[in-house]
Formats: structure tokens, sequence, C-alpha cells
């Protein structure tokens, strides 16, 4: 008679194992995110022009995911455990995680818009850019009969942003509720700050253009 294990790499051509014990280590492993600042790359990001408050100004808005690199194994972090008490851990056990963040770039309008001018909501944008090595160069520019120094945000693409480090302050998001009435809160990238000796990561299939 065929051993048991020859029948069924014949029938499949494939095979698996478990390891007894490895289960357990992996669920020891686990610790709830922590409020904090992760060490880490961008490794996704999008963008798209929306409209906001009803079309009163526009934007444009960038979606990125942040992960968390091996540099957090020797950060401590402190995290709240299932009993309400906090806890101290290292952070190697958040190395790989994935946090999304969001960050807006309001439109200037030009003589056939009818939407209006929100510069000063672009203050994060620039922090953005600076923490993530972009200039953005100082000019003067006349608005309401006004000499004025303004600083000229970039329309940030792909090759700007991927694998570009940071330093992500992390919390939890804003709680919604899903079509099933369930509430659900994810953990996500507030701002990213800049991380000085922090190398770029080079980001397979990354394209020069940001997708719509």
């Amino acid at each position: 008679m065929a051993d048991i294990n020859d029948t069924f790499n014949d029938i499949t051509g494939e095979q698996s194992f478990f390891v007894p014990g490895k289960e357990s280590e992996t669920k020891k492993k686990y610790k709830p995110f922590a409020k904090g600042e992760y060490f880490g790359h961008i490794v996704e990001c999008e963008s798209k022009i929306v409209e906001v408050k009803g079309g009163k100004h526009k934007a444009r808005l960038y979606t990125y995911v942040f992960e968390a690199s091996e540099e957090n194994k020797d950060v401590t972090f402190q995290y709240k455990s299932n009993e309400g008490g906090m806890e101290e851990t290292k952070g190697d056990c958040y190395i790989g995680s994935k946090f999304r963040g969001k960050v807006w770039r309001f439109l200037e309008p030009s003589k056939e818009d009818t939407f209006e001018s929100y510069s000063e909501g672009n203050a994060g944008y620039l922090r953005f850019c600076q923490s993530i090595g972009i200039e953005c160069p100082v000019e003067k520019r006349v608005i309401d009969g006004n000499d004025v120094e303004v600083q000229l945000l970039p329309n940030l693409s792909t090759e700007d942003m991927l694998g570009k480090p940071g330093i992500a302050f992390v919390d939890l998001g804003r709680p919604w509720t899903n079509n099933k009435g369930e509430r659900k809160q994810y953990w996500d990238s507030k701002f990213i700050k800049t991380w000085a000796d922090g190398k770029d990561r080079t980001i397979s299939g990354a394209k020069d253009e940001i997708p719509f």
C-alpha cells in the first residue's frame, strides 16, 4: 500500500506542514497597537480631486499607507491591555504594520472657477512636503492688492512619495459604522514628521504618476 504522504503528493503536487507550538508563539507575539511615533516608509499612495463643503472649496486629497520599519524594534511603546491598564512592549511586534493616512492640498481657483480659495488649509500639506524632503520655494504674489510672500506647494507624484522615510504619529481614527451596523475604528497615521537618519526605500512596481 502506498504511503499516505505519497498519495497526497501525487494528487495535489503540494506539501503542507503544521509545526506544533508555532501557533501559540504567534498568539503570544500579538500586542494591541499603541498610540505614538513609529519609524517607517510610505509604501502606497494615490490621489483624487474632491469638492469640500458642498463645493465651496476644492482640494486634491492624497491618501497613503505607512509601513512600520525594523527601527521600531528597540523603541518602547505603551498600549492599553484588554483589562484596561497600560502595559509596555518593545516595538518589534509592530514591524511591518501598516497605517493609512491622508493629507489635503487645497486648490486655488482660476477666473473661470466658482469655488473659493482656502490657502490657510494647506498648513498640513506644507508640513507633509517638508517632512519627506520636498522643497516649497517662497515667492511674492499680489493678493488683494498687496505683495505677499507665499510658499509654492507642489503637486506630488508617486515618485515624490513612495519609499520616503518618516516618523508617523499613530492614533485611533474616527469611529464609523458599516452597513451591518457594526462600529469600526482603525489606527491611522495622523501626520508624518521628518526622520533625519531615515533612508529611502525602493518600492517594487512604483510608477511615475499617482493613480486616480
